[in-house]
């Protein structure tokens, strides 16, 4: 059984974050403080921390830090104080989610369906890591110069996450290759990646595209058409 490790200094959150995070199928302990935090993961390593931002004896960020430096299990930073400079921090240092109190059991759901075992994370970035050396393929893209190493560094990094990203760039410079390696490396590869030009699509049309529409929903309507949205359901 999966194992997760709740840090929070609210005892009565703590207990309802444990439960939720239980009826996924996971084991859980708890932890009131970065030291009994530190105490527990030696203890046994947890496959996902569920991590509070702000902690009697330091900030989440420091754990966090140190988690993604030894690749202890997967991070999810949980705060009621939100602040764009914690969350881009948090994503930086490779926590996987980023979530605003109060948490919905739908959003822990959701959060730990994607998580994959940390051997299984650690297997796959060898493997990548070896083909940029031998053959400089990652994903879509090719190359081994430092600025494409440092854009493979950073993809590696959301890909993992289910954040999003926007991704910008001169026509021509491979943003589509670019959302598509951010799909085969992420735990929804296993589902369909649809790329969908807006701009060629008339503003007439632009709803019933990536919404789709029923049959006889208005006049012209006779079959049942599936939108962007549902023909890419669990993938990108």
């Amino acid at each position: 059984m999966p194992h997760a490790l709740i840090v929070e200094d609210d005892t009565d959150s703590a207990q309802a974050l444990a439960a939720l995070v239980q009826a996924e199928g996971f084991h859980t302990a708890i932890a009131h403080s970065l030291a009994e935090a530190r105490h527990q993961i030696v203890f046994r390593a947890p496959d996902v921390v569920m991590l509070d931002l702000q902690l009697p004896d330091g900030s989440g960020i420091d754990l966090l830090r140190e988690l993604s430096a030894d690749d202890h299990g997967e991070v999810v930073l949980i705060t009621g104080h939100a602040s764009l400079e914690t969350s881009i921090e948090a994503l930086r240092l490779g926590a996987v989610d980023y979530l605003v109190k109060p948490v919905s059991g739908r959003q822990i759901q959701g959060i730990l369906s994607r998580l994959r075992p940390a051997g299984e994370r650690r297997t796959q970035a060898e493997q990548i890591t070896r083909e940029v050396d031998t053959s400089g393929r990652f994903g879509q893209l090719w190359g081994r110069a430092p600025l494409m190493r440092a854009l493979f560094d950073q993809l590696a990094r959301v890909a993992g996450t289910g954040v999003s990203v926007f991704i910008s760039g001169e026509s021509g410079t491979g943003k589509e290759l670019v959302a598509q390696t951010v799909h085969e490396l992420s735990p929804r590869a296993p589902h369909p990646f649809v790329a969908v030009n807006c701009g060629a699509i008339s503003p007439q049309l632009i709803e019933s595209e990536i919404f789709g529409h029923e049959k006889g929903s208005f006049t012209g309507a006779t079959r049942q058409h599936h939108g962007h949205f549902e023909r890419a359901h669990g993938g990108t």
